[in-house]
């Protein structure tokens, strides 16, 4: 196994605010959709029909074809950035992790959001049936039916990013810059709200850096 660094965009909007932004880090972690709109259901029911949703085709249909199953996928997009290679002599393109988790936490710059920094868990070979494990869907050597998508440098975790594994979330407006949110005490500079319960994966194994 290796350890991704990545992150994670949301906008804000009407069920997504700093009150659950903040729950993020002290309660629910980053949830996929699956769990959201399954969230009824009693957790021994939950747990099988969860990873029942986890397959080879669901995580090709949330990569490729997302508008299809956005209300339904159990994936969770993250990104960790990539190089993209542009031939002999030339310099490599980089797309920047965080840059991509701000363009989505922005709608493209239309809307505040917020960007959150977490870590996962990615193995070496695809699995994308197997709970606990993000898939590296950036890898087109392991992963070459996603590539339409690969400068986003997408890492794609299952079912929910655990609290402990988020450092921080940081509101930011539409022009990319941070904005005062609830948890910004008053006339202090605006920044990132750090989970005090957030564990470093150094303690697990080796990591991998997020592309900047």
């Amino acid at each position: 196994m290796q350890i991704n660094w990545c992150y994670k965009g949301i906008s804000e909007g009407v069920t997504f605010g700093d009150a659950e932004a903040s729950a993020v880090l002290s309660d629910t972690g980053i949830v996929s959709v699956w769990m959201r709109t399954n969230r009824s259901l009693a957790l021994d029911v939950a747990n099988v029909a969860s990873q029942d949703a986890l397959s080879p085709n669901a995580l090709d249909d949330h990569v490729n074809a997302y508008a299809l199953v956005s209300r339904t996928t159990p994936y969770i997009s993250l990104s960790s950035g990539c190089i993209e290679f542009a031939g002999p002599n030339t310099v490599p393109p980089k797309y920047a992790a965080l840059r991509t988790a701000l363009d989505f936490a922005t709608d493209g710059g239309r809307t505040s959001g917020y960007v959150f920094r977490c870590w996962v868990i990615t193995g070496l070979k695809p699995v994308p049936e197997l709970p606990g494990f993000a898939e590296e869907t950036r890898d087109l050597n392991l992963f070459s039916n996603l590539y339409l998508y690969h400068n986003e440098g997408e890492i794609t975790a299952k079912l929910v990013v655990p609290r402990r594994q988020i450092h921080w979330v940081l509101k930011v407006g539409p022009n990319l810059r941070p904005v005062a949110a609830s948890w910004s005490p008053s006339g202090a500079p605006f920044g990132a709200f750090r989970n005090p319960d957030f564990l470093l994966p150094d303690r697990a194994s080796n990591v991998i850096e997020a592309i900047y």
